[in-house]
């Protein structure tokens, strides 16, 4: 069963509409004042009249208390975790399980490093050993290499020394610059694409997170426990789908940000962590793989009116970023239908005038599956203009 995408209604706990504000002050103020003329035995009934000097200085004041009560609001906001950000949400992560902000992660791959010649024994590669890409762009292995006698190369994870996005992306063979050469090297290089690779976790991912935490207080496996626990392996991942295909059996699929696919070096990484005794049931065999995909095409053509205040190559602009945003939505989410109505959506809100999607159509996703654009067919058309 999916599970729906949550969204949180505003919230304020004081009223902060001008005219209410001001028209409730000014009827305060005149009661106010004739309770004071019928003490005075005085009949007739006080009016603050637009142009008063009374007036202006309720709207005066009125100014003020809206300044006020947005303030209040935004303090006791900053109290609820939902709408808490920043340190004002890290410091009502206490409520929760011992949970802390993800720190930035660093890209990661698998290198294989080459010597020479094969050897009577083993060669060992020390943890550490670092091979850079440009001499920024620096990784180093995060285990000792041992090549067994006999043997030319061996393969070990690496990370890169800077954590962020910046060591993403690298394709196999690029990081190959040795910096600390070990015995009888010949050459070292990456044999998978670097990614992985992600900045400090936003407030949107650690505030699910910490809702998540609380189902790993349970020590019988519930699903909500195994995504908290994936999640906090690294700020790369977006999104993680948890199934039970059999008794006893847990399948976990990890999708990264900008919707990729693991690395086979991530994938190990959360296994490792979810392995971890206190946090699988003797009981589970937990597997975790990546999504399956489902592929999609977009083929369109959106007409701009002849009209329109903008001008046609802005609205062109505008209508294809619209396409790429709708990739960006629609791939980065696990069991995310194919929706081409929010295409269209998306779209018309650029500015054209109209839209005719002949691709994709609607397509029901599963939860372990992820849709995955088909660019080399994708057609987006300008039609041209039309009168209004």
């Amino acid at each position: 069963m999916k599970k729906p995408e949550r969204e949180y209604p505003d919230i304020e706990f004081l009223e902060t509409d001008t005219e209410t504000i001001e028209s409730n002050m000014i009827a305060l103020y005149e009661e106010l004042v004739n309770k004071e003329l019928v003490k005075q035995g005085k009949r007739e009934k006080y009016k603050v009249y637009p142009a008063s000097p009374e007036r202006l200085f309720i709207a005066w004041c009125a100014a003020i208390i809206l300044q006020q009560r947005v303030l209040i609001n935004e303090t006791a906001k900053k109290n609820v975790p939902r709408y808490a950000k920043g340190e004002y949400l890290d410091s009502l992560a206490e409520l929760f399980k011992d949970i802390e902000r993800l720190p930035a992660t660093p890209a990661v791959a698998k290198f294989r490093c080459y010597i020479s010649a094969a050897q009577n024994q083993s060669v060992i590669v020390p943890q550490g050993t670092r091979i850079t890409f440009d001499g920024e762009i620096t990784f180093e292995t995060t285990e000792e290499l041992e090549i067994k006698a006999g043997e030319t190369y061996g393969e070990v994870n690496g990370k890169c020394q800077t954590a962020g996005i910046v060591g993403n992306n690298l394709a196999p063979g690029q990081v190959k610059e040795i910096v600390d050469v070990y015995d009888y090297y010949l050459k070292a290089e990456n044999v998978t694409k670097t990614e992985g690779g992600a900045g400090e976790e936003d407030d949107t991912s650690y505030y699910e997170r910490m809702r998540e935490s609380m189902e790993s207080f349970s020590t019988a496996g519930p699903i909500n426990g195994y995504i908290y626990h994936t999640k906090t392996v690294s700020t790369a991942i977006a999104d993680v789908a948890a199934t039970s295909p059999e008794a006893g059996v847990v399948d976990i699929r990890v999708l990264l940000q900008g919707g990729e696919q693991p690395t086979q070096a991530v994938l190990e990484e959360i296994e490792a962590a979810l392995n971890a005794s206190d946090v699988r049931p003797l009981t589970d065999i937990v597997t975790v793989s990546m999504p399956e995909e489902d592929p999609f095409e977009i083929d369109l053509t959106y007409y701009i009116n002849r009209n329109s205040q903008a001008s046609t190559s802005i609205t062109d602009r505008e209508a294809r970023a619209a396409v790429e945003e709708y990739i960006k939505w629609q791939t980065g989410k696990m069991g995310r239908d194919i929706n081409p109505s929010y295409l269209t959506q998306l779209i018309m809100a650029a500015g054209v005038k109209r839209v005719e999607v002949r691709k994709p159509t609607f397509q029901v996703v599963e939860e372990t599956h992820v849709a995955r654009i088909v660019r080399d067919t994708m057609k987006v058309l300008n039609g041209g203009v039309e009168n209004a």
